[in-house]
């Protein structure tokens, strides 16, 4: 009887380690997806890689502010992917008051910030 016991725990204790550690890789992959994923910039780190203007600094300080209140209004009726939209259409905004040559030089930056192609996120 003793023995049975020990061998239903033993094989319980298995399956969910098995099982926990099969999800804790998949999350790994997923967290490594998001991360790839296009980047939100702040005011200040727009400025530092690409040279801003004083009058564009002060409009995208101004685009911050808009959608920040819009974000952080009435959180009762918000969803999930209202925020995200809302996140787009700001990064957008800031992006579009970029000049053609600022914006090369965020893509140069971003370009250079990937990991390479033949890397896998996936420990060996």
């Amino acid at each position: 009887m003793k023995k049975t016991i020990l061998a239903i725990a033993a094989i319980v204790t298995l399956t969910l380690g098995n099982a926990s550690a099969q999800y804790r890789v998949g999350h790994e992959v997923s967290a490594a997806r998001v991360e790839a994923g296009p980047q939100n910039y702040s005011v200040g780190k727009l400025d530092a890689i690409v040279h801003l203007s004083r009058k564009q600094e002060k409009e995208m300080q101004k685009i911050e502010i808009r959608y920040d209140r819009l974000i952080s209004g009435n959180k009762r009726y918000q969803t999930y992917q209202h925020v995200r939209r809302l996140e787009a259409d700001k990064q957008n905004a800031l992006l579009d008051v970029l000049t053609p040559a600022q914006r090369q030089r965020l893509y140069a930056y971003e370009r250079s910030q990937r990991p390479e192609k033949g890397r896998s996120y996936r420990r060996g």
